[in-house]
């Protein structure tokens, strides 16, 4: 067998994962933890790869996130990785190509508003009143 790691939280589909694996080190692939594409009318706006305040610390030297922020490069949209409070109350926000620093020069931690704000921006929208009251009930 080859020096591929097992996989280790069995949430995923297992099979295919295990599948892949089968096919050497030399064909790497990454089943993300949580990636999104925020998007506006079918166009991509962003990538953003999610963690949970108690996942393991992100690299982003690593290869699949080297793969990652290069997609991002060539689609021209930002590339974020975002670590979350359980509860939602903060957001660690880190910009992982040049375009994500005109949005967020360095990394910051927000609360919720300040977050969904940046994402309505990445769209070239603006955040409404009718959002804003909205979210109050669950801040």
């Amino acid at each position: 067998m080859n020096n591929v790691r097992k996989e280790r939280t069995g949430w995923r589909d297992q099979e295919l994962n295990e599948r892949h694996r089968r096919w050497g080190w030399d064909c790497p692939a990454i089943d993300l933890d949580f990636l999104f594409i925020e998007y506006d009318k079918g166009k991509a706006a962003a990538l953003v790869e999610y963690k949970n305040e108690f996942a393991k610390p992100q690299y982003t030297s690593h290869p699949s996130f080297q793969a990652l922020i290069l997609l991002g490069d060539a689609s021209d949209i930002p590339v974020i990785g975002v670590r979350y409070a359980s509860d939602f109350s903060w957001w660690k926000v880190v910009p992982l190509n040049d375009k994500a620093k005109t949005y967020i020069p360095e990394i910051k931690t927000m609360n919720e508003v300040e977050y969904v704000t940046m994402l309505y921006a990445m769209r070239g929208r603006v955040l409404g009143p009718d959002v804003l009251k909205d979210m109050d009930k669950y801040i």
